[in-house]
């Protein structure tokens, strides 16, 4: 309360966005977590025997239960695979693309926001700093430079906001590479496993 008292209006939308920034972090670091646990950067031989044995229908069962983006790309490919009873790698890479289009959306959910907080908090602070100022210099022009404190007021609240938008700013640019990292990860997952399977096929 200290720093919007002193840091004028334009603290409160900081504020805001601050808060808005949070839960896209939080519901992102869950997001990932939850898919970290199933990560799939590779078919694991559990999924290859059963592949290997023609259980497709045991093998879309097993990647159900995973969250993973990789997996549910695997889980589309054998679906069409069990569907279409085909081996056609053009119709499996096809469908690879085409689960792989879903999932991506998927990764990228509300990253938009983080990208919008992370460029708009420095403007809201650099706004402050011109209306304070702008306040700063009509008090002096009012009261002339015999009082310290009212110049000293505007400068004040010129500072908090800049200081304010950066502290938001910075975390949510570091996050925001943070998860975009793990989504180009994630999208190189999904290419690898979803070739290596369609590689199987090809055999």
């Amino acid at each position: 309360m200290y720093w919007i008292k002193n840091g004028g209006i334009l603290m409160y939308f900081i504020l805001a966005m601050s808060i808005i920034g949070l839960a896209v972090v939080i519901e992102r670091f869950i997001y990932f977590k939850l898919s970290e646990k199933d990560s799939f950067n590779r078919i694991n031989p559990e999924l290859r025997q059963l592949i290997e044995k023609g259980s497709i229908k045991e093998a879309i069962v097993l990647l159900n239960n995973k969250k993973a983006s990789a997996a549910r790309v695997l889980k589309d490919i054998l679906i069409q695979y069990y569907k279409s009873n085909s081996k056609d790698p053009t119709m499996l890479e096809e469908k690879g693309k085409e689960s792989a289009m879903v999932q991506i959306p998927l990764l990228e959910k509300h990253m938009w926001i983080l990208s919008l907080v992370a460029h708009i908090t420095p403007l809201l602070g650099l706004l402050g700093t011109v209306t304070g100022m702008i306040k700063a210099f009509q008090a002096v022009s009012i009261h002339g430079t015999g009082d310290a404190s009212v110049l000293a007021k505007g400068i004040s609240e010129a500072l908090f906001t800049t200081a304010g938008g950066l502290f938001v700013a910075i975390p949510a640019t570091i996050f925001y590479n943070y998860f975009n990292k793990k989504i180009d990860e994630t999208i190189n997952d999904m290419e690898k496993t979803s070739t290596e399977l369609i590689n199987y096929f090809r055999r």
